[in-house]
């Protein structure tokens, strides 16, 4: 077989949770501008990803199980307000049980959509859609199994029809429980082979591709990889994010840094928390972290016609963060902007602004205002845009304050943060701002002060310079005064290379 001008990557991680019986070998090529097709007839091309540069390759009859197994996929099956317009609670038998509702506050947006008109590419193990929670909600026509490489996406395992729940089960027709989104639609992606728990990253890749080209405004991922990147699942979520998907993943599940794809800086990545608001041990957790979400004992579907309460991890957590999305995205079209607007939602926990505990808080469908405000801005921004950026509050007069203000912007797959500081450089310690002149500072006028978009802005210009690291980037203040009380606020950006 003539390869020698391609890159040829030969998939050397070992699944050995695969009990299937039809054994090969998988080649991905990496194709160049004078690829000659015709050299690759001695082997089977299972997937053409084109435009993508990558043709998958498969040799039979090869004794080897090349896959990659992924952490969150262990395809556990894990498990209040009011309902839109004129319905008061739903008389879904398991509502009531259903804590995680109340707890993101998706009440408040009920009353004005369930999700209506928005569509959602689920990437896991297919989906059952004769569910009777399920069946008016999923597209399962428009699916496609790319692990068994058919028609039909059905779900042998569990998982995707668990987290298909989660988001899109029927609400107000008496049985089962809701989803975050009970009026969106769903097109079911299965990249496992039936009876696998795992997954060539070829199968994903062509997934997310055929997600990318599809009717979906968001693609949720509740899985993870071993490996730390793959280029073939890197251009795919590349070319998804290019026709403006929104891209929700897993932070997987063994209370390490947050696994790949997750970790990625414009990813949404996604940890789990309890009952009691705190991170599970199990959660990863780090830079890639964008925010947390309920991922314990949620009620939700099982294949057939029953449901389980057992499921547990950053897997349920993520289809509850796409089911957010879904809600949010009938009033706001553009997805960069919904993306911003998921994380300015969020509810701000611990530290001030990001931390690698919880990201950028925990999700909430509704954002609570504070009386520190940040001037409304163009939240996502590319090179060459001027980012400008005030911070007021009122009837301040009399009070003694220290103002603290710290930016946090991705580098590669991390985080730095940094507070400013008044005429000095900046500092990885919490230092108030007006430290060098009085601290605290006596307040005799209310709060104005120009933080970006001049040459006479206390913290610069903010022009975007292409140099910088796409991603989301935070600035957060507060306002911390002698009596006790405090003020917060916050703003978050998108900042893209490429329109």
């Amino acid at each position: 077989m003539l390869l020698t001008r391609f890159k040829i990557y030969n998939l050397l991680l070992i699944c050995s949770c695969l009990s299937n019986n039809l054994l090969a070998e998988r080649i991905l090529v990496n194709l160049s501008d004078s690829t000659n097709i015709d050299e690759l007839t001695q082997a089977e091309i299972i997937w053409d990803l084109r435009p993508l540069p990558w043709l998958v390759l498969e040799i039979p009859n090869i004794r080897r199980n090349i896959l990659v197994q992924t952490q969150d996929i262990n395809w556990q099956v894990d498990g209040q307000g009011h309902f839109a317009a004129n319905i008061t609670t739903p008389n879904d038998s398991n509502y009531s049980k259903q804590w995680h509702l109340a707890e993101i506050g998706v009440s408040k947006l009920w009353e004005q959509t369930q999700g209506e008109g928005i569509t959602i590419a689920l990437l896991d193990s297919g989906v059952d859609p004769n569910h009777p929670d399920l069946i008016d909600n999923i597209l399962f026509e428009q699916g496609y199994d790319f692990g068994d490489q058919d028609n039909e996406p059905y779900d042998a395992n569990g998982h995707g029809t668990a987290m298909a729940g989660l988001i899109v089960a029927t609400c107000n027709n008496k049985i089962g429980g809701c989803g975050v989104a009970p009026a969106a639609k769903l097109i079911p992606y299965k990249i496992n082979k039936s009876g696998a728990s795992g997954f060539f990253e070829s199968d994903l890749a062509i997934a997310i591709k055929t997600a990318a080209d599809s009717s979906a405004k968001i693609i949720s991922l509740s899985l993870v990889l071993d490996a730390e990147y793959s280029q073939i699942v890197q251009d795919a979520l590349l070319y998804a994010k290019s026709k403006n998907k929104i891209i929700v993943a897993a932070a997987g599940n063994l209370g390490d840094k947050v696994a790949y794809p997750a970790n990625i800086p414009w990813v949404i990545g996604v940890g789990a928390i309890d009952k009691n608001g705190q991170r599970l041990r199990s959660s990863n957790y780090g830079n890639g972290l964008s925010l947390l979400a309920p991922g314990v004992r949620l009620w939700t579907t099982l294949p057939g016609t029953g449901y389980a309460d057992w499921y547990d991890g950053t897997s349920a957590s993520a289809a509850l963060v796409t089911g957010v999305l879904a809600l949010m995205a009938v009033a706001q079209p553009d997805v960069n902007q919904l993306a911003v607007d998921l994380l300015t939602n969020s509810q701000d926990v611990d530290i001030n602004g990001f931390d690698e505990q919880s990201g950028f808080g925990h999700l909430r469908a509704i954002s609570t205002i504070d009386n520190l405000k940040f001037s409304p801005t163009t939240e996502v921004l590319y090179p060459r845009d001027v980012l400008k950026l005030d911070l007021f509050s009122q009837e301040l007069v009399g009070k003694n304050a220290s103002l603290y203000l710290r930016v946090s912007f991705p580098v590669d797959n991390n985080r730095l943060n940094l507070y400013k500081i008044w005429n000095s450089d900046d500092s990885v310690e919490k230092i108030a701002y007006n430290s060098l002149l009085a601290d605290p500072y006596p307040l005799t006028s209310d709060l104005f002060l120009p933080l970006y978009g001049s040459s006479t802005a206390l913290l610069g210009d903010g022009i975007i310079s292409s140099g910088m690291t796409e991603g989301f980037y935070e600035l957060s203040a507060s306002l911390v005064f002698t009596d006790t009380l405090s003020l917060q606020a916050r703003k978050i950006i998108w900042v893209k290379l490429e329109y």
